[in-house]
This record gives structure tokens, C-alpha cells and sequence, in this order.
């Protein structure tokens, strides 16, 4: 039998266990954006590729592969945009591994479908926030949310690329890994008074029901983001 060669858009626990679920006899190469997603293939059989890519450069590193598959996250749109059209163009085999979408029992639970919206939701809303949604984001809802520097607080990845980012960032933040749990989410809500709750919708593997429990505990809202996949279902 030929030995497939398979690209991995990786950088996620769903990669990671994907990839662990090929046969041996695969070539895999994952290609991850930071040496956090190198740091969770550890023990995976693969080649790890690391850094950004544009078009021009998943175009030439995509060559020669038999398949491509997409575990990146739920929220990177334009990696997903990009690769999906590379594929396209090169007619190499594309599938995309997407996350179940998960419905949450609680009254306080608050859905949008942007950052924008969220930003409009939360400029209508007193009191600290508290967001759970990546380094990444944060200075949109630094120049977009009333009031941010006094008043928004954030769990961000302790690795030295958050680090960084967040100097640029007029909020508190704590530096921490995940798996994060729920008493400890419940004291740093406690402690700093927390009005609000703000999360992506990535599912279970990020958190998002422990996030909400923790919230429940506390009796705040979560503002929850739906991800680009959830709103063209």
C-alpha cells in the first residue's frame, strides 16, 4: 500500500488526537502558528511545521501532499479561507474537522454572532469584564468598549507571544494554561467582581461549559460568540 501523505492544519487538542489516530505507516506534517501548537503535538508521530503562513506560502508548502485536513480552530477563518482555497487551486483533497455545536442551559446566556456585536452588547453593560476569548481579539474590544482599561479583566495563554501582545493592551490579565477549572474561575470572578463573562463558542474542548458553570456559580452572564461554522449551519 502507498504511504499517504497527510497535511494537518493543527494547533488544537482536536489535531492532536486526530493525528494520534492515524495509522503509523502515514507521513503527517502538522503545520501550527506558534510553539504553544508544537508544544501539545509532543509525542505525536509527525513533522511539525511551525509559523504563519499566507497564501503564496500554503501553496508552496502544501505541494505534494495526498490530503489535506483542517483541525484549526473554530475562529481561524481566514487560515480556513486560505487553506481550503490553496486546496482548491492545487486540487489536493481538503476536509475540514469542524467541532459540535453544543446547546447551554442557562437564562443569563447571551448569543451573538460577532465581535462586533459583542462590543456593542457590552457598551450598553456596567460594572468589570471578564474576557475569556484570546489575546488576539482583545484590541478591538480595547478600542471599541466603553471604559475598557478600568474595567476589563483577562485569562490569556501564558506563553511569551500573549505575553507580549498584551503590553499593547490597557487591561488585567491572568496568565494561565489550560485545563482551567471551575473554582478557580469562580474566585477570580468573586475577587474581581465580575459583571460580565465573555466567551468564544469553541466548544468543549475550550471550555466553554466550564466557563458557564463557573458563571452560573457566580449568577453572571456570559456573553458568548458563535463561531463563522455555528452561523452558516
Amino acid at each position: 500500500m502507498k504511504q499517504r501523505k497527510i497535511a494537518v492544519i493543527a494547533g488544537t487538542s482536536d489535531a492532536t488526537d486526530w493525528i494520534r489516530s492515524l495509522p503509523e505507516t502515514d507521513s503527517v506534517t502538522a503545520f501550527v502558528a506558534t510553539p504553544y501548537g508544537k508544544k501539545i503535538l509532543a509525542g505525536t508521530n509527525c513533522t511539525v511545521h511551525v509559523g504563519r503562513l499566507d497564501t503564496a506560502g500554503f501553496a508552496e508548502a502544501l505541494t505534494g501532499f495526498d490530503e489535506v485536513v483542517d483541525a484549526s480552530h473554530p475562529f481561524a477563518v481566514v487560515v480556513t479561507e486560505t487553506v481550503k482555497a490553496v486546496c482548491q487551486a492545487k486540487q489536493i483533497p481538503y476536509t475540514r474537522i469542524s467541532r459540535p455545536t453544543l446547546h447551554y442551559d442557562y437564562e443569563k446566556l447571551h448569543i451573538v454572532s460577532s465581535k462586533e456585536a459583542a462590543a456593542d452588547w457590552l457598551c450598553s453593560c456596567t460594572g468589570n469584564l471578564f474576557f475569556t476569548v484570546g489575546i488576539q481579539t482583545l484590541p478591538f474590544y480595547a478600542a471599541a468598549v466603553t471604559d475598557f482599561p478600568h474595567r476589563a479583566f483577562a485569562r490569556v495563554l501564558d506563553t511569551a507571544a500573549s505575553r507580549q501582545a498584551a503590553t499593547a493592551v490597557p487591561a488585567t490579565f491572568w496568565f494561565a494554561m489550560p485545563p482551567y477549572s471551575i473554582t478557580e474561575t469562580v474566585a477570580y470572578l468573586q475577587e474581581h467582581q465580575i459583571s460580565v463573562l465573555i466567551s468564544k463558542d469553541s466548544g468543549a474542548r475550550g471550555g466553554v461549559p466550564e466557563k458557564i458553570q463557573a458563571a452560573k456559580q457566580v449568577g453572571i452572564p456570559v456573553l458568548l460568540i458563535q463561531s463563522p461554522e455555528q452561523i452558516e449551519r
